[in-house]
């Protein structure tokens, strides 16, 4: 799996005009660490998948000039034909306020052993424009962003800010870093606010009203209808996510929140 939920954490369609608005959006993202159980929730033909569990350990830090994002994804898949694997992400990724700078590192393991490791920064030409990402691992190489190309943090205060709004599709460019393939086209949809739903997790960061919304990711240039994967999760207005869900070709997996813990503010 190139890809992972990390993604998520993640549209400037003009410049100057919305700068500002961003800033606002973006002081109220709380830093926080949670815990999503996981668990599949779908299985389809070809897939060979019978069963699988484990747990993604999600962490963002308002780290004054920037965000910094960190987590680890723990899954053990078992096939129908018998047999296990077991399977670790870890990402670690670093985001300038202004949207423009960002540094990145994944490691893949299976069964212990690192089968990838991804590191490198990127940077945007401006608010809007292209830019280039450059890679050190697993080889130096560089390639090219698309003009609209947003970060993983810059991604999301534009979901909630379109959210907010009223607005109800969101297409741009997204670079995380995951894998070597560079931007992926995305297009979410976005749902209509939800009141605060009872839930087995109380925090007063699941008080506020959380928009449901299903993210769509396309290889840059696709002509293919269907996308690569899909997500959906619902979003409160400060970057909290809930009931999780990344749906592949041939199976989904399911995360349900677990724990979520306020993170104190950094001292700047």
């Amino acid at each position: 799996m190139k890809r992972s939920i990390g993604v998520v954490s993640g549209c400037l369609v003009s410049a100057l005009a919305i700068v500002g608005a961003e800033a606002a959006w973006a002081a109220d993202l709380a830093s926080h660490r949670a815990t999503y159980r996981m668990g599949l929730s779908a299985s389809r033909s070809g897939s060979g998948m019978a069963n699988a569990n484990g747990a993604w350990t999600y962490q963002f830090i308002d780290a004054c000039d920037g965000w910094i994002t960190e987590f680890r994804l723990v899954i053990t898949y078992a096939y129908s034909e018998g047999g296990q694997v077991a399977t670790t992400t870890d990402f670690l990724g670093w985001e300038s306020k202004d949207g423009l700078n960002y540094r990145f590192r994944v490691r893949q393991s299976r069964e212990g052993q690192v089968t990838e490791e991804v590191e490198g920064s990127a940077k945007l030409k401006g608010v809007g424009q292209g830019g280039i990402a450059s890679y050190t691992r697993p080889e130096a190489r560089t390639i090219k962003l698309p003009k609209g190309t947003l970060f993983p943090t810059a991604h999301t205060i534009r979901l909630i800010e379109t959210a907010n709004k009223g607005g109800r599709i969101l297409a741009r460019p997204l670079f995380d870093g995951q894998g070597e393939e560079g931007a992926l086209e995305t297009s979410a949809q976005i749902g209509r606010a939800m009141a605060p739903q009872s839930a087995a997790v109380v925090s007063p960061l699941l008080n506020s009203p959380a928009w449901p919304m299903r993210m769509a990711f396309f290889p840059m240039g696709s002509t293919d209808p269907l996308p690569e994967f899909e997500m959906s999760l619902n979003y409160h207005a400060n970057g909290v996510a809930e009931d999780i869900e990344q749906i592949f070709k041939t199976f989904s997996l399911k995360g349900r929140l677990e724990s979520i813990e306020i993170l104190p503010r950094t001292k700047c």
